[in-house]
Parts: structure tokens; C-alpha cells; sequence
């Protein structure tokens, strides 16, 4: 019985499938979207094979950016994060059930995640899993999940439910109305289940419907097209309200649309850059919008793997409860950054602010004294050793070795993260490993051999960057020796508007706060994340506008609104074989 159910179920995930390329990324390079697509096979997920040409929007309150052309979409996995939220708000099931998935993975050199690729049978055993696992957790809370409630007894009015059932939880899995062929497959599973050959109960055979859609594409993937195909607009594709509405949604709050968005989609109050700044701004101050923000940060900084380090033993205040509070200490600056009486929103505030949100542990770790109680509260630190969130804990630990420090992490980061500086080396380049150290060698010491090294014009430019955060140990605590030396966090570095000079993290932050290349590189990132690829040449237009609007306002809440009103986030170039005529 059970094989069967099994057979059952893999059957309708395989009816649903989609005929694109679902291995995660498929490759938006710089293809030129301004030539008219060859003829190709079929790239949209949930049928419909020709083109929909809809009245074209209104346009009012679009960015300065038309001369844009964007570049193709990569298809791509929820993530682990997306996936558990995405649960919770379509089942009411709280899981991490994420886990049984592949690992989420880099995105098109983005700097940012995506979800892993679904590509063998390990894989596939995994989705299928977590389906299974997030169905019998739903089993339970079934009646606040039907149309029908109480649960009818008699087979008609059961198979009634479950029609009714089946057409609004496969439009709000799907994101969007479903095909014919979708509905119909979908109420076929459920009938297969309560056939004889199976003899599922009425609850069982819903269970079944809900494990199978959970392991179609089009729940696992961000591909939320409208059934009757893509929008056309000259040689571009233009994003339907369903696929907005999803953007939108995972965008800010890391999970599906609302009842509003939906609502705002089906009614055609997405179609114009107006109407998607506004769902912008309602979804921004929504507290469920620190989900989204909070990722984007933490993705930022790179503290993914934060839990996962080791530290030498001689470090005896890493412990378990120290890492969380580092991992907590983050995600709650960022929401200080937008949320309360207090937030600004601004590039300067995120880079140079001394205010943070500590427990005891991290209390104990900076040197503050007089704090009691438990749990978290704001506390101004010593604005001397701290400002803003690169010389927090963090960040500091996670950039470091287990029992030294390491300025090269620490400076690439920063050049890559603040001011968008990545260095490439030469393939041919063999870098020499550093010397071993002396005794009595500061970090500061070991590292300058790197001038000496062919790799010298690099860390020319990473090395005194990473210099100045040597006041920081491997788990980012004050301290002014190193060897019984004074630590030397000196050093200079060039901006567009001249060298800067520092002495220390706290200097070198609070200059590059102010300096053109900080706030424009903030809404380059802004803008990968949201696409999760790189920009191309041909969207500059909308990456200069982008950054000029962040320039204007210093304020990232002004830039994640406007950034919903480009090209980039309304229209996309069609995919390699993607029938587009």
C-alpha cells in the first residue's frame, strides 16, 4: 500500500513538472538581449507556449533609467531560509525541513546565495523527505486548512472539499492562478488516492496532495509566470503582477506574498513601477520585514558559516553562547538600522555607529561593565574601539583564524563588501605561502612579507585595510599588544577623492563612511542581491540612477524602493530557448 501511495505521488509530482532548465542557475550571461531571440524550445514553467500581450503599463514614476537593457533571470531554488518561511505561511507548520535540501549555493558571482541545485537522486530523495514530513506535520491542523469545516463524512461532499481545497492551496503554493492542466492533474492525484487501489481516508489523500506539490518546480523555484506566458514588450520580457507580487514578497520578507499582494496582483495593481513601489513601501515597514533585511546583511558581512567556526582553547570566552550572541548582536543592529524611533537607515549609521545590542556575553567580551540582567539591550560602547558593524564581534571572529587574526580576510572583505574592489589574480600566478612565524612576530610582521611576494600589488591595497583592524583578536576583543608589542593598525589607502589616512578600524570606517565609493557600492550590492546574479553592462543606466538616488538620501530604505521601480526588477531578457514568438 504504501509503495503504491509512493508511486502515487511521484506520478503527479511528474505531471506538474516544468520543461525549463531547473538546476538551479541557468546561466544569465551577457547574452544581448537587444537582438531578437532565435527560435528555441520552451523555458516558462506551467505551460503556455506563445507570447500575452497585455495593454502596455503605465509607466509614471519609473526611474531614469529606460535606457537599460536587463539581462536574463537565473532560475533558482527557494532557499533553506525561503523554503521554512514559505512552509509557515502556506501550512501554518513551523519546520526545518529545509535541511533535508540541497545546500543553498552561490549565484551567478553575485556575492549572494541562492538555493542548491536539485540534480540526482540524493537530491530528489531529500525534497522528497521534507514533503513528506512537512505534510504529516500539517495533518493535524487539516480543518483550519480546508474550505470545509467541520470535515464532511460522506464521499461527495469530500471530494467537493477537496476540489475547493485543491484550487486555492495550488494557487497560493504556485504563487499564481494555476493552469487547467495543472488543476485538473492535481484533483486527479487526490482521486487516485481514494480509488480502490490505494483506499486512502479523505485526510490521507489530501496529505498526498500536498506532499506531491511540495515537490513540483513550480513551488520549489522562483518562476511564478502567469499560465497564459510571458509579456512581451519589444525584445523584452515584462514581469506579470503574480511574478511581482513573488519578488516582492521574497524580496523584503524572505517568504510568499500576503492576502494584500495577491490581492493587489489578481486586481491589476501591480502593473505600473508606481503601484510596485507602493506594495514596496507597505512591505518595508512591515516588521516581517526584518526577515528579509536581516539576510541581505548577514549575507553581506558573509556570517553564514559564524556557528560552524572553531577557536583555540586559549580563547575562553568562545563558547556556544558567545557565537549566538555575536550571530543575534547582527541581526539586531540591523533592525536598529531600520525599525524604531531612532533608525535612519543610513550608510554612515550602518559603518560608523558605536550603539549596539549585546547580552552578557558579548558584554563580558567588550569590556563593559556594569551590565546585569538577562537577555539583550542597547548599549553605547566605547565610540574609541567600535563603529559600526564591521568591529563588531561577528564579523571580526568570522574573518580570522582559529588562534590568530588574519588581515588579508579582514581587508578583502571589506574592499570587496564596502567599496565593491575585487581583485583578480593572474592564472599563472603561484603565490608563495607566508613564512612560518618567529617568536616574538606580531601577525602585523608575518603579513608585510607579503611585499616581497609576487602577489605585492594586491596586498598593497588589501593589507593595510586588514591592518587596521589588528586591535582585534581572533574573536574580536580590544587589545593594544600583540607579543608584548603595540599593536601598529596604521596605514593609508586611496579613494577617488585622495589618500586617507588612519590609525585603527575606527578611522578607517568612518572615512570610508563618507567617501562616494561606500554608498555607491551599498546599492550595487542591494541590487545584486535582489537579482542574485551580477550586473551587466547594459543595466549601468539603472545601476547609476540606482546609486545616485542612495547618494541623494544616505537612506538604504529610499534606495530598496526605488530599486523596485527599475527595469531590472520590472523586466527581464528572455532566457536561451525560451520560446519568446
Amino acid at each position: 500500500m504504501q509503495m503504491l501511495r509512493i508511486l502515487a505521488l511521484l506520478s503527479g509530482a511528474i505531471s506538474l513538472g516544468c520543461t525549463g532548465n531547473i538546476n538551479g542557475d541557468n546561466g544569465s550571461g551577457p547574452s544581448d538581449p537587444t537582438k531578437p531571440p532565435g527560435p528555441g524550445g520552451t523555458g516558462s514553467t506551467g505551460g503556455g507556449g506563445g507570447m500575452h500581450m497585455p495593454p502596455p503599463p503605465n509607466n509614471t514614476g519609473a526611474l531614469d533609467d529606460a535606457k537599460t537593457v536587463p539581462g536574463a533571470a537565473p532560475l533558482r531554488r527557494l532557499t533553506r531560509l525561503e523554503y521554512d518561511n514559505t512552509i509557515h505561511d502556506l501550512l501554518g507548520v513551523a519546520t526545518t525541513s529545509s535541511t533535508k535540501l540541497s545546500a543553498d549555493q552561490g549565484s551567478n558571482e553575485s556575492g549572494f546565495m541562492t538555493g542548491g541545485a536539485i540534480s540526482g537522486s540524493t537530491d530528489a530523495r531529500g525534497v522528497m523527505s521534507s514533503a513528506e514530513d512537512v505534510a504529516a506535520a500539517a495533518l493535524p491542523r487539516l480543518s483550519s486548512l480546508l474550505p470545509c469545516n467541520p470535515i464532511p463524512t460522506a464521499r461527495p461532499a469530500q471530494d467537493t472539499c477537496a476540489d475547493q481545497f485543491v484550487e486555492s492551496f495550488g494557487m497560493r503554493a504556485f504563487r499564481r492562478p494555476l493552469a487547467p492542466t495543472e488543476l485538473s492533474d492535481l484533483k486527479a492525484l487526490y482521486r487516485a488516492h481514494r480509488d480502490a487501489a490505494v483506499g486512502d481516508t479523505f485526510e490521507n489523500a489530501i496529505g498526498g496532495v500536498i506532499t506531491a506539490v511540495l515537490q513540483t518546480p513550480q513551488f520549489l523555484y522562483h518562476w511564478e509566470m502567469d499560465p497564459s506566458g510571458p509579456i512581451k514588450e519589444g525584445n523584452l520580457l515584462r514581469y506579470g503582477p503574480y511574478e511581482l507580487a513573488s519578488k516582492l514578497s521574497y524580496l523584503f520578507w524572505a517568504t510568499m506574498p500576503d492576502d494584500a499582494l495577491f490581492q493587489a496582483a489578481k486586481d491589476g495593481k501591480l502593473n505600473s513601477p508606481d503601484d510596485v513601489a507602493r506594495e514596496a513601501k507597505r512591505l518595508l515597514a512591515s516588521d516581517r520585514a526584518k526577515v528579509g533585511l536581516q539576510d541581505f546583511f548577514v549575507q553581506w558581512l558573509e556570517l553564514q558559516n559564524l556557528s560552524d567556526l572553531a577557536k583555540a582553547p586559549e580563547f575562553t570566552l568562545f563558547t556556544p553562547e558567545l557565537v549566538a550572541a555575536m550571530n543575534q548582536e547582527s541581526r539586531d543592529f540591523v533592525d536598529s538600522l531600520f525599525f524604531g524611533a531612532k533608525a535612519d537607515g543610513k550608510v554612515t549609521t550602518l559603518l560608523t555607529s558605536p550603539t549596539s545590542i549585546i547580552d552578557a556575553n558579548l558584554a563580558k567580551l567588550y569590556g563593559v561593565t556594569g551590565f546585569s540582567g538577562s537577555g539583550t539591550k542597547p548599549v553605547d560602547l566605547d565610540p574609541t574601539r567600535r563603529a559600526g558593524i564591521f568591529t563588531q564581534a561577528g564579523f571580526l571572529t568570522a574573518k580570522a583564524e582559529p588562534d590568530i587574526t588574519h588581515p588579508v580576510k579582514r581587508g578583502d572583505a571589506v574592499l570587496r563588501r564596502v567599496l565593491c574592489m575585487e581583485l583578480v589574480i593572474p592564472a599563472d600566478l603561484v603565490v608563495p605561502a607566508l613564512p612560518e612565524p618567529k617568536p616574538g612576530q606580531t601577525t602585523r610582521e608575518r603579513y608585510s612579507a607579503h611585499h616581497d611576494l609576487p602577489c605585492a600589488t594586491c596586498h598593497k591595497l588589501i593589507d593595510p585595510v586588514g591592518f587596521s583592524f589588528e586591535h582585534y583578536d581572533p574573536i574580536g576583543a580590544w587589545r593594544d599588544t600583540e607579543q608584548m608589542k603595540p599593536v601598529d593598525a596604521t596605514g593609508t589607502f586611496t579613494l577617488s577623492t585622495g589618500d586617507i589616512k588612519f590609525n585603527g578600524a575606527v578611522e578607517l570606517m568612518k572615512q570610508l563612511a563618507s567617501s562616494p565609493e561606500a554608498s555607491q557600492c551599498m546599492a550595487t550590492q542591494w541590487m545584486r542581491y535582489s537579482l542574485r546574479r551580477r550586473e551587466l553592462g547594459t543595466e549601468d543606466p539603472t545601476v547609476k540612477v540606482l546609486q545616485d538616488s542612495l547618494a541623494k538620501s544616505g537612506d538604504m530604505r529610499e534606495l530598496m524602493v526605488a530599486a523596485t521601480k527599475a527595469r531590472t526588477f520590472t523586466h527581464r531578457a528572455p532566457s536561451p530557448g525560451e520560446v519568446t514568438q
